[in-house]
């Protein structure tokens, strides 16, 4: 399994950049991980064609406990598939990229500013692996 992190924006302030780094040195003793920046929404259309499974995250979308979430990943595992998450800017996503997707996933009715959202979707993952591994992290 693989899962790759498209991202609209860069992160400018350290402590995102730095916490952001933390969860994916924690992640990747589980998975490999990668994060791509984009400037431009066509850029993410192109970054997700041929991908296995798409999650794009934004408000309005299905929400899920962290169990749901573990439970969710560990079956993409187990059927092999690659994972695409999408992070919007400030501005969201293009309904045409939110058509490609297999799951439009809300993090929480709150609203986070992209930034947030990205570093929360890598803890929730890592959370996601350490409840399927077992590992005590998940209270």
């Amino acid at each position: 399994m693989k899962i790759d992190v498209v991202c609209m924006g860069k992160l400018r302030e350290k402590f995102f950049r730095e916490a952001v780094e933390e969860y994916l040195t924690r992640l990747r003793r589980f998975v490999q991980v990668s994060v791509t920046e984009v400037d431009n929404p066509n850029k993410i259309e192109r970054l997700l064609e041929g991908k296995d499974f798409i999650i794009i995250l934004d408000e309005k979308g299905e929400e899920m406990d962290s169990f749901q979430f573990a439970e969710l990943i560990r079956d993409l595992s187990l059927s092999k598939k690659n994972i695409c998450f999408v992070v919007g800017g400030w501005e969201g996503l293009d309904d045409r990229i939110k058509r490609k997707a297999n799951l439009v996933w809300s993090l929480s009715k709150l609203t986070f500013p992209y930034q947030m959202a990205r570093l929360l979707l890598l803890e929730q993952t890592y959370r996601a692996f350490t409840i399927i591994k077992g590992i005590d992290y998940h209270k």
